[in-house]
This record gives C-alpha cells, structure tokens and sequence, in this order.
C-alpha cells in the first residue's frame, strides 16, 4: 500500500480543498482523553469544593397573618423556636413600599418579601417571640385603614 491509500477519502478531500471542503466540519479533531478500549466510566477530573462556595438553600416563611393598627400594621410569621435565633442572622430592609425580612437558621435561609405594600410606610422592626416573628410597619398617614397588606392592581 502506498501512502496516499493510507488517507482516507475524507481526509484527502479536507487537504485538498481546506476550509471550503465539503467534509471540513468532519475534519475537527477532538482533544479529549484517548479511549482505553474499556467501557466502565473513568474519572477525568477531581477539585476540592470549599464550604464557603456551597449556597444556603432558600424558603419562604410558611404561613403568616397582619393586624392593622392605628399607627403601625403588624405582621406575625409564624416560626417555631423563633426567640432562640441570633440577631445577626436576621436582617431586615425596608423602603417606602417594601419590606424584605431575612432568618438564617443552620444550613436554610428563611425570606419574607412584599415588594409592594399597599400604602406608604416610614420604617419597619422586628421582634422575636417563642413561637414567631413580629414585623412592625410604620405607617406614614397614621390612621388611615389599610384594607390590604400588598397593593393590588
């Protein structure tokens, strides 16, 4: 056999012609591991994972109910074992028309957000009970009703 019967068809025509080949995008060789003719799976690459890269799975706070008061309306998320979470793993932001209320506990991070409340507020607070947070909104125009917590279009 001479040299030129060694190449393929393929490979005559791709050298031939080069980039304008028929057969050019065949003609892309892979740089993956060499096979080893064995069909069990092979581990190609192993890293170190860091705690700090793992992600906190994220919840929403499960059931809740409000109170409407003169100067404030109130929000009760209901959380077993509430009292007995850090202070610093609890965050909570406010704006004239939202609230985001953040708890950290173990591994889950537990959220709460209205990101349109029905009126105006000026702040918001928390406080932890045994048995749930208590979310205080401070009303902008005291005594006017709020006939729902989220705005409604």
């Amino acid at each position: 056999m001479s040299t030129e019967e060694k190449v393929s068809a393929l490979q005559e025509n791709i050298s031939r012609k080069g980039n304008n080949s028929y057969y050019y995008a065949h003609g892309a060789k892979i740089d993956g591991p060499a096979w080893d003719g064995k069909e069990e799976p092979r581990l190609l690459k192993s890293s170190v994972i860091s705690s700090e890269s793992t992600k906190k799975m994220v919840s929403a706070f499960e059931s809740f109910s409000w109170l409407d008061g003169s100067k404030s309306v109130k929000i009760f998320i209901d959380f077993e074992s509430a009292s007995s979470v850090d202070d610093d793993k609890i965050t909570l932001k406010s704006t004239e028309k939202s609230i985001e209320f953040k708890a950290i506990v173990g591994d889950k991070e537990h959220v709460f957000i209205i990101s349109q409340l029905h009126k105006s507020i000026s702040g918001a607070t928390y406080k932890k009970k045994s048995d749930k947070f208590v979310l205080i909104l401070k009303k902008v125009e005291e005594e006017e009703d709020w006939i729902n917590l989220k705005e409604t279009s």
